[in-house]
């Protein structure tokens, strides 16, 4: 079952990052071949980070909360806050076999759709199917956030391969969901690949 973990920063908290950070990455590592993506969003200049995204397959929503719960950096104090929802993969890559190109940055759209979202999404899926189809050496990866049933949409995920955030603006700009308003909460953020999954050549 593949989730979609958002964990916050708590402000101030780099002094806490660096003090847990080697336990951190030796808890990513461990959950290395469920990871389909994990990585920091950061401060647009990448100063500082600001949380994490995981894409990963777990059993069921418990084991979710228990992967969050048994984090160090959560168990240290570094984050407070989470989302945790079912997410469905639009599209097959993982960290792996992701499209990259030297040189872009990564960004990370993050959606929650208004109460009439489902009804938007259908009107709409068509056009937004094709649009980020012809941007398809953009998107790593993409897909909907679930209700826990899993019975239907309710926000979505998009990891992007960008030139720089200016260019990830505009191509949400047209994106046909955004602009019919299926989004009542966005965020786009500059993101990064996590230090243990970032091995492969781009």
């Amino acid at each position: 079952m593949l989730f979609s973990i958002v964990i916050h920063d708590e402000p101030n908290s780099g002094a806490l990052r660096d003090e847990y950070r080697t336990a951190h990455l030796a808890y990513l590592e461990a959950f290395d071949d469920m990871t389909l993506f994990a990585g920091p969003m950061t401060t647009d200049d990448e100063s500082a980070d600001l949380g994490s995204l995981r894409l990963i397959d777990l059993p069921d929503r418990a084991a979710a909360e228990k992967h969050v719960a048994d984090e160090p950096y959560v168990l240290g104090g570094a984050q407070k806050r989470w989302e945790i929802h079912r997410w469905k993969a639009a599209i097959p890559t993982t960290w792996r076999d992701c499209p990259r190109k030297e040189g872009n940055i990564q960004a990370m759209f993050y959606g929650l759709d208004n109460p009439d979202g489902m009804a938007k999404r259908a009107e709409h899926r068509a056009a937004h199917e094709a649009y980020l189809n012809d941007h398809a050496d953009t998107v790593m990866v993409r897909g909907p956030l679930l209700n826990d049933e899993g019975t239907g949409s309710i926000g979505s995920v998009i990891l992007l391969d960008l030139p720089d955030l200016a260019a990830g603006r505009a191509l949400f700009d047209n994106e046909p969901f955004f602009k019919a308003g299926v989004y009542r909460e966005t965020t786009l953020y500059r993101w990064r690949f996590g230090r243990v999954l970032d091995r492969f050549k781009v």
